[in-house]
């Protein structure tokens, strides 16, 4: 039988390595947060809303297969970006280009793909015009993020345009690309520190933008105003202040006040939710994959926003189908994981998950509570506080690492500290993968370790 791979990953890091899946077989589901609010995404979440969808275009344009001249050129449209430093009307003419089919950018895709294509960007178009009072700002904009916001605009659903994109450029199933979250509202995660701290947002605890501190210290009621009717005047016009997260520094690696305590998202008023995952990410960890892979990429903004869902770390712990849970380590630290090891990032995730099975418990708790309160119906009745989530508390007994982690994949020049002893220690394999030289792994060793390990008897 095949193998087949549930991919956790984040947008960017694991692209270059997504050969090494792909080659071993086409069955391979991306399942991807909907959390991020950086770089284009964070301008169409100012503006319009709706879900992130930035990783997903990433990894959707990676998988476009390039066997023919005209998906080589549908892969440079979808992955085209307009310059960050154009002035804004530079950066304006040349989206007008575009949208009206006058760019070189469209040569070599022939005219009914074209106008499907096109059709999409017109509509996209037509909702930044609804809401010029906003000041869209077109730098730096990807053509992939406007055509999928414009398809679901049409369509109504992140999914459907997910399809569509796979349609037009050939992404053929059984690979799939699957959001975390199936909704059409934005998603935002923050983050505690173990100071206590609360960061919100993923750029703020990634890699915050040069115009965070200036966000953040304007005048409250300058700040209010954002949320005020079309003809009311903007307080703000520069776009970098508009929105802070529009450039951003990757390398920003200045060190957190603190350790992340957990990750957990929120509504627009900053209070905590327990959002419930795609049901699709359920049914490929229960029922369709035989190998999870918990890719590269950032741990805390990337990988944990899809651990900590409702039912996934039971999903993990209890999949039956699941052969191999393999941790995918990083060759290197970022902010938000300064001075870890390899067991610091086993605890991570296995926090992560057990902090999903531990709200599972916490809706059952009130379930159960409710139950046995019905019979005072008509009068008032305090559900009470269950205790509370840490991983010790009496309302669940917690997964050791094992459980959600077979095997440790790291990389011979790795840069974080991989202590084979303490890890094996947990019952959990550690496997090394030689590198490129420069702590990163190379797609056509990953994939030879990783055929060896998945058909190890």
């Amino acid at each position: 039988m095949s193998p087949s791979f549930v991919i956790i990953s984040g947008g960017s890091a694991c692209n270059a390595i997504a050969p090494a899946f792909q080659n071993i077989t086409k069955d391979v589901c991306y399942i991807l947060g909907i959390s991020d609010n950086g770089g284009s995404t964070s301008e169409l979440l100012r503006v319009l809303g709706g879900p992130s969808i930035g990783d997903l275009r990433a990894r959707l344009t990676r998988l476009i297969p390039t066997t023919c001249r005209e998906r080589q050129a549908i892969k440079e449209l979808l992955s085209y970006r307009l310059s960050a430093t154009d002035s804004e009307s530079t950066a304006r003419d040349t989206w007008v280009k575009i949208v009206e089919g006058r760019h070189p950018i469209w040569q070599g895709i022939n005219i009914e793909k074209k106008e499907a294509i096109r059709g999409f960007l017109v509509l996209f178009n037509f909702e930044i015009l609804k809401r010029a009072h906003k000041q869209f700002s077109f730098r730096n904009g990807s053509i992939g993020n406007f055509f999928l916001s414009g398809a679901r605009q049409f369509l109504g659903s992140l999914e459907a345009a997910i399809f569509l994109f796979q349609a037009i450029t050939g992404i053929e199933e059984p690979t799939a690309v699957v959001p975390v979250i199936n909704t059409n509202h934005t998603a935002a995660i923050a983050a505690q520190l173990l100071n206590g701290d609360i960061l919100r947002g993923q750029c703020e605890i990634s890699h915050p933008g040069p115009s965070t501190t200036l966000a953040r210290t304007i005048n409250p009621i300058d700040a209010l105003s954002r949320l005020a009717l079309p003809n009311s005047p903007e307080a703000i016009t520069s776009p970098e202040v508009r929105n802070g997260n529009l450039f951003f520094d990757t390398n920003n690696h200045t060190e957190l006040s603190s350790p992340i305590r957990r990750i957990y998202y929120m509504n627009e008023y900053g209070q905590e939710i327990f959002p419930l995952p795609n049901p699709k990410v359920l049914h490929h960890l229960g029922e369709r994959g035989d190998t999870l892979i918990y890719s590269i990429g950032s741990l805390y903004t990337s990988i944990v926003p899809c651990l900590i869902l409702r039912g996934v770390g039971r999903a993990i712990a209890n999949a039956k189908h699941l052969k191999h849970k393999i941790l995918l380590l990083n060759g290197y630290n970022d902010r938000e994981t300064t001075n870890f090891t390899a067991v610091d990032f086993i605890w991570a995730v296995t926090r992560a998950l057990n902090q999903s099975q531990a709200i599972d418990a916490r809706h059952t708790y009130y379930n159960d509570l409710l139950k046995q309160q019905a019979s005072h119906e008509g009068y008032a009745s305090n559900i009470g506080t269950p205790p509370a989530l840490d991983i010790g508390s009496s309302l669940m007994d917690p997964t050791p690492p094992s459980g959600f982690i077979t095997h440790v994949l790291y990389l011979t020049d790795s840069q974080i500290e991989v202590n084979v002893q303490a890890i094996e220690s947990l019952n959990i394999e550690c496997i090394p993968v030689e590198g490129d030289g420069a702590a990163k792994y190379d797609a056509d060793k990953l994939q030879e370790v990783l055929q060896k390990t998945i058909l190890k008897a």
